[in-house]
């Protein structure tokens, strides 16, 4: 798996400065004035890789559910 390197604080952005192609997830802890990342995103992504990684979760497949994958 290719390394992810951390984004750059240069690239955050308020909501109203967002473009498209930025990533959107919340980088600062006020919740009244929300900073996001802003970085660049692959398409179809609301995330640049690396907050990416944090949000998308993919749960191990177990028991009977293991079996339907492979069919």
């Amino acid at each position: 798996m290719p390394e992810i390197s951390e984004p750059s604080p240069r690239t955050q952005t308020t909501l109203f400065k967002l473009q498209a192609r930025q990533c959107r997830f919340i980088v600062s802890d006020e919740h009244s004035k929300a900073i996001f990342c802003g970085s660049e995103t692959q398409e179809g992504s609301s995330w640049c890789p690396w907050h990416r990684r944090l949000v998308y979760v993919r749960t191990p497949m177990t028991g009977a559910d293991a079996g339907k994958r492979r069919s």
